[in-house]
């Protein structure tokens, strides 16, 4: 009988982790698409939201560490919660992870729905917006995404990692050109907060967590890792600080350039695209768009990646059916998972597309609904953090104020997500989250019961 196939242990350098991570993040996102949020809510002190978010992140990041410096294993994240506060809100985490990621992932097929056709419009081709176009676009994405999580988790993070290293670059120089353009004072306004919590700011913040989610996908590799207490770790906190410079510096110089504009920040829906015109780049702007197309495949490719990880790990527990654990032998990857998970954001985003949803709003929309996944699964992780070094007898003071730090910071988006009471269709989104906890804790309460 041949022996089982495994991951292939070692395979990923520090940079592939980190590649992974920062991919996830999808930094070129931020100044693309999700800036004009930020302002709507925080006007100019948009760039502070990003700077609390950042700072929130880096400690939920130091609790993630206390783990991650000391074990390791293939969906790590869910691993963490299951181990140190039992089975069921083990459950629970992992089913907040598939929920985060996958509809991360329909987040940004909605958004490369949107950029493939401005780009056939550039290029002269008319009538490519409409239902069907993005619906066709989507499930080529899809597909293309599919193929390369299939075909193993290092060609991914290659293509991650040079996708995403473009579209930043791109998008730096255009910065460059701005903030060369304003000189070297500062923008006094941006110095100035409007509104407070938990409206302005507060809210940002809320809309700053969807920027910042995935920093955490490192974790799903520690079976995969060279060096793992080391390499991931390093990439944890890494993603969190080299993002949060460069999303703070990012809409700091849109904020600026968009002074020229006839039409703000917040109105705007491909800011990126209006300041090339105003400081007579031009040349950018199919770069840009296509950067971004590249960010937004790479963001939904480290998703299915990270996702076909996690439900991995939770079949070996037990939890998800036998069969999402199958390795394929070829490319040593969860294939099983992996095509799972790619089907049904696949699902969500093609059903929405069709269903007339524009794609910008299916961006905004599934990036709001992940959102409440991360907190619960970053406030779940700072409690296990603590109770972990407890039990090590390794507990410092320093270590318990991270875990109370964290909890008390992830208030500040979760409150926001429900007070004050959003509009249409987001005020329904908290209720779909609770139904789909109900769903997966009746699934493990049925298998639970089975297994007796």
């Amino acid at each position: 009988m041949a022996e089982p196939a495994h991951l292939r242990t070692g395979s990923l350098s520090f940079i592939e982790v980190l590649a992974t991570s920062v991919a996830l993040i999808g930094p070129s996102m931020t100044p693309i698409l999700i800036a004009p949020y930020m302002y709507a809510n925080a006007g100019n002190g948009a760039w502070l939201a990003y700077a609390f978010g950042g700072a929130m992140l880096v400690v939920v990041a130091l609790n993630i560490n206390q783990f991650a410096r000391r074990s390791s294993a293939a969906g790590s994240m869910y691993g963490y919660v299951a181990d140190h506060l039992g089975p069921f809100l083990g459950a629970i985490g992992g089913w907040t992870l598939l929920w985060a990621y996958g509809f991360v992932a329909a987040a940004v097929l909605g958004a490369m729905a949107l950029f493939v056709g401005m780009l056939l419009a550039d290029a002269g081709l008319r009538g490519v917006s409409g239902v069907a176009a993005y619906v066709t676009f989507a499930l080529a994405v899809a597909a293309a995404a599919w193929q390369a999580a299939y075909r193993g988790v290092q060609i991914s993070a290659i293509v991650m990692l040079v996708l995403e290293a473009i579209s930043v670059a791109i998008i730096c120089w255009l910065i460059v050109v701005v903030l060369v353009h304003h000189g070297p004072s500062v923008d006094a306004a941006q110095l100035t907060v409007r509104g407070g919590f938990p409206g302005g700011v507060g809210l940002a913040i809320a809309t700053a967590v969807f920027s910042y989610v995935g920093f955490e996908s490192a974790t799903a590799f520690g079976g995969e890792a060279a060096r793992p207490l080391v390499t991931i770790p390093r990439a944890v906190i890494g993603s969190v600080l080299f993002v949060s410079a460069f999303f703070i510096v990012a809409i700091y110089a849109e904020i600026v350039g968009m002074q020229h504009a006839s039409t703000s920040l917040d109105k705007q829906t491909f800011p990126l695209g209006t300041l090339v015109a105003l400081f007579d780049v031009g040349y950018l702007r199919v770069p840009l768009t296509i950067g971004a197309l590249c960010s937004a495949f790479s963001v939904c490719l480290a998703c299915i990646t990270t996702a076909g990880r996690i439900a991995y790990a939770m079949a070996l527990a037990g939890i998800l059916p036998p069969w999402f654990a199958s390795i394929e032998p070829k490319h040593a990857t969860p294939h099983v998972a992996v095509t799972t998970v790619t089907a049904i954001t696949a699902i969500v985003a093609v059903a929405s597309l069709g269903a007339g949803v524009a794609p910008i709003d299916v961006f905004n929309n599934c990036g709001t609904l992940s959102s409440f996944g991360f907190i619960v699964i970053y406030a779940l992780i700072s409690v296990a953090a603590a109770i972990y070094v407890n039990r090590l007898g390794e507990m410092r003071s320093i270590d318990f104020l991270l875990a109370v730090a964290a909890l008390g910071l992830l208030l500040v988006p979760a409150i926001t997500l429900f007070y004050p009471v959003p509009p249409p269709p987001q005020r329904w989104f908290a209720y779909y989250f609770l139904a789909f906890l109900v769903a997966g804790c009746g699934w493990f309460a049925i298998g639970r019961r089975a297994a007796a």
